[in-house]
């Protein structure tokens, strides 16, 4: 009987140790995941601040005088924080791009767009007129990665159209101001 209860606690310790190196294995693919993920919103705050400033660097550069603004007019990978929202605003004489994003709260999800996406937000597009008619157009906002890669992607609600956040989306919507 004892060399019985013996070979079932032999076992048994076994399976526990094959069960915790397993889930040891689990842990480590989650945290390289989640510091991939880290990664990839640092990286994505950034870029979306790059596009926002080439844009209005390309458009001034066109103008006889600048007149578009961006704030914060610098953003470094040391700006970002996963704790809140970030908010950039593009500025022409009071018209207005506020965009605003922060991380998703579970590492990725798809809760609101079709496709993974590892940050959401939205970009609001308003002028005096329309803020007196109680009208702000918006766009939902999605950093969607893509193998090693990822994009920001927007939205429109009211039209189910989508496509890459870019300079070309960027002037769309700030063309629909003047």
């Amino acid at each position: 009987m004892a060399g019985k209860w013996k070979r079932k606690t032999s076992d048994r310790l076994d399976r526990l140790a094959a069960a915790i190196d397993a889930v040891s294995d689990t842990d480590r693919i989650e945290l390289e995941e989640s510091l991939r993920v880290d990664s990839l919103r640092v990286r994505g705050a950034v870029e979306l601040h790059a596009t926002c400033a080439h844009f209005v660097e390309e458009l001034n550069g066109r103008l006889a005088e600048p007149a578009v603004s961006l704030d914060p007019p610098a953003y470094a990978e040391s700006n970002y924080s996963d704790k809140g929202p970030v908010l950039f605003q593009l500025n022409l004489r009071g018209r207005l791009l506020q965009i605003e994003f922060e991380a998703t709260e579970e590492t990725t999800s798809t809760e609101d767009f079709g496709k993974p996406y590892v940050m959401r937000g939205s970009m609001r597009a308003f002028n005096q007129r329309m803020l007196d008619g109680s009208t702000v157009h918006e766009h939902g906002l999605f950093y969607c990665p893509m193998g090693k890669d990822a994009q920001w992607h927007y939205f429109d609600a009211r039209s189910y159209r989508t496509g890459r956040l870019n300079e070309d989306f960027l002037a769309r919507e700030l063309e629909k101001l003047l």
